[in-house]
């Protein structure tokens, strides 16, 4: 609430508030400091960007983005943002995301400063979607509460797809529902929020969304994927079957019931169920209430008739209790409206569907289940791919590599779809492909297979960097800067001689002459010069973020620095964690960094081990029990998991055991998917080879 008054006392001033109105004790926040601030109005409420001095003006973007998403969100709701002032609060130091206090919500410096001459497009994406979601908390959060952390979900999954849709809304060029997500963690690339939440949610190690918190140290585990993520695209999914103006009237209930109290998930249900008139708790029960999530299993029958089949789907799991759940299924013949079903039993039917005519389930992808396809329906969408919307391309990529994941197809299925994709520079789709080459050039550190698969990888996204170039084109779409500092990250990463030449080449110039190097290009030119760099590159980039008082410089070279493969770099970089040369919340993730990016897992692991009680100091209560099972993340032997098992059994607190077997189960996937892939990638590739070199000959060419 605002200052009311501030008077001299004895020994300092008194500062007096006023009262706040009902609420939670954990949305209050208290903040102190040399600081500076911009303000403006939006209808009644004051708006402020609050920053520590000299920094203030770096917040002009986001409190022009806090009038727009105010004003979306009061109409939204239905019921208008209560209080008399909202402040946007950039901290710096040891904070490390954002928080939803009420009327003050708080910040990591770079999730909410933009500088217009040097920070890149994907920071302002950045800044936009993080005050969307706390500023949707405000209402789902503040304004309404959850009753117990069991209800967390109702906090986090809403702000999460309210946050999206807005942001959506207001910039649909950014196609955040394709592509974006707020990682807790800077070490993890960005992808679809809905895959992410899928990826863990198959595992054996998963929990339903609503679960028993019966602590509040269990509470703490709980701000995972499945909450935030899997929360957002049930939403997604449960609007999309009830309607967007129906779905908000329920929203727009709920909120006015429960206005200055606290609520429970099946009071959200229940408004929704009344504006609708379906039984939404019924078909939200088996949602929330399980672990998991189907595949439907297409099959063409007779008479132009497909049969539908669910079933649970895994990967890395044996004897999973099967499970049924109730899906809100889209579909589509392609080329015509979509239409709805809702699928009740493990079997349904689809009648009239023409059987030349290729069939697309999940129109857009805005649904919460896998799709497999047989054979002829699987042929007939290949054929169909230049028909199809991205949203559906993108759909069909995530399937068919999960697919892969599970052991219900080969590899073949998966880079058979890629290298039938029109061509196209569509940001989406390549990034899709992007984090899939990402995880297999990891997964094959140490392997003889990482050349041949490199070469192949640089194959696939070489001819979409040509067609983008080195520099921005006025007339480009706002997507293809994303694109291309994608690109020549990972290009850089597979090893490709001329994206590591011209990165050199670049930040020789950058070095001298720092707007030579456009804001979108820093952090990929950064990254592939650190990860090749030899000892003087590395203390260039060193004094660089020494030197540097913007927070998202700092990070790109310290970034760039956490790559490098040369083992005696990484001993270099690995012992800056333990200084105060990064903020704690960033020290922390420069181990983790550096066993990502270098090449150099065990150098890291062995560097955390031995520093185990300096780093977790700096660890905040939600990463404590995560940190050192998440460094073992990046092993793909057998042996690390019984290590992992082993030290935690001495060394971890009890508390840690979820994160523990999550570390495990993925050391133990990856082994196991290496094993099984590297046979078949091998056998793909070469017979790739040997298409290609057929059909450049002279007898190929003839026929």
């Amino acid at each position: 609430m605002p200052i009311e008054s501030e008077k001299k006392i004895a020994g300092g001033k008194e500062v007096r508030f006023a009262a706040t109105p009902s609420m939670s004790s954990y949305l209050n926040v208290f903040v102190a400091g040399e600081f500076d601030l911009i303000e403006s109005r939006s209808g009644p409420t004051q708006i402020r960007v609050i920053a520590t001095k000299g920094k203030a003006e770096m917040g002009r973007y986001a409190l022009e983005a806090t009038a727009q998403i105010l004003k979306y969100y009061n109409d939204y709701f239905g019921v208008p943002y209560p209080l008399p002032k909202l402040d946007q609060i950039a901290l710096p130091g040891g904070f490390g995301g954002a928080m939803e206090n009420w009327g003050g919500i708080t910040y990591y410096e770079s999730a909410l400063l933009f500088d217009p001459k040097n920070s890149s497009a994907e920071t302002k994406q950045n800044i936009y979607e993080v005050l969307a979601h706390e500023m949707a908390h405000q209402w789902f959060g503040d304004l309404v509460t959850m009753a117990w952390w069991d209800n967390l979900w109702l906090n986090e999954g809403f702000a999460s797809w309210m946050g999206t849709k807005c942001t959506a809304h207001f910039n649909p060029q950014w196609e955040v529902w394709l592509r974006r997500n707020l990682p807790r963690d800077p070490t993890r690339r960005i992808g679809i929020a809905r895959e992410q939440a899928m990826e863990g949610d198959a595992r054996s190690t998963t929990h339903p969304i609503q679960q028993p918190i019966a602590t509040e140290a269990e509470a703490s585990s709980a701000f995972d994927d499945i909450t935030y993520k899997k929360g957002q695209s049930f939403l997604r999914m449960l609007e999309n079957f009830l309607g967007e103006d129906i779905f908000r009237e329920g929203i727009r209930q709920y909120i006015a019931r429960h206005k200055y109290s606290s609520s429970t998930t099946a009071d959200l249900w229940n408004a929704l169920s009344e504006a609708s008139k379906k039984p939404v708790g019924k078909i939200a029960a088996v949602w929330t209430q399980q672990p998991g999530f189907p595949v439907v299993k297409v099959k063409r029958e007779e008479d132009d008739k497909v049969s539908l089949t669910q079933e649970r789907f895994t990967i890395n799991v044996k004897n999973a209790p099967p499970l049924e759940w109730e899906i809100p299924l889209t579909y589509a013949v392609v080329g015509e409206a979509p239409a709805t079903l809702l699928m009740t039993g493990k079997t349904d039917n689809l009648q009239n569907i023409p059987a030349d005519r290729a069939l697309k389930l999940n129109v857009n992808g805005a649904g919460n289940y896998r799709v497999e396809y047989d054979e002829h329906s699987w042929n007939l969408l290949l054929q169909a791919l230049p028909n199809l919307g991205v949203e559906d391309r993108v759909n069909l990529l995530t399937d068919a590599w999960a697919l892969v994941q599970a052991n219900r197809a080969p590899v073949s299925l998966y880079f058979g779809l890629v290298e039938k994709l029109p061509a196209s520079i569509e940001l989406a789709e390549h990034e899709q492909l992007i984090n899939v080459l990402d995880f297999l050039n990891r997964l094959f550190v140490g392997s003889p297979e990482r050349e041949k698969f490199q070469r192949y990888a640089c194959s696939l996204l070489r001819p979409t960097f040509e067609t983008l170039g080195w520099e921005p084109k006025a007339s480009e779409a706002p997507a293809a800067g994303n694109l291309r500092a994608s690109l020549i990250t990972t290009l850089g990463d597979l090893n490709d001689s001329q994206i590591i030449a011209g990165c050199r080449e670049r930040f020789e110039k950058y070095f001298t002459d720092p707007a030579s190097l456009a804001p979108d290009l820093r952090s990929p030119v950064f990254a592939v010069v650190g990860r090749y760099g030899d000892e003087a590159t590395w203390n260039q980039l060193h004094e660089l973020g020494l030197r540097t008082t913007s927070v998202e410089e700092k990070q790109n070279y310290y970034n760039a620095l956490a790559g490098a493969t040369d083992p005696r770099l990484v001993k270099k970089t690995l012992p800056i964690s333990l200084t105060d040369e990064l903020p704690t919340s960033r020290a922390i993730f420069l181990v983790s960094m550096v066993a990502r990016e270098s090449d150099h897992a065990d150098i890291a692991w062995d560097f955390a081990k031995t520093n185990t009680k300096a780093l977790l100091a700096k660890t905040d209560a939600l990463g404590a029990n995560r940190y050192a099972p998440s460094l073992f993340t990046f092993f793909s032997e057998d042996s690390r998991a019984t290590e992992l098992k082993a030290y935690a059994k001495t060394n971890l607190p009890p508390e840690s055991a979820p994160e523990v077997a999550k570390a495990v189960d993925e050391i133990q996937f990856q082994s196991e998917f290496k094993r099984r892939l590297t046979p078949q990638l091998s056998a793909w590739i070469d017979k790739k080879s040997r298409d290609d070199k057929s059909a450049s000959s002279p007898a190929g060419k003839k026929l």
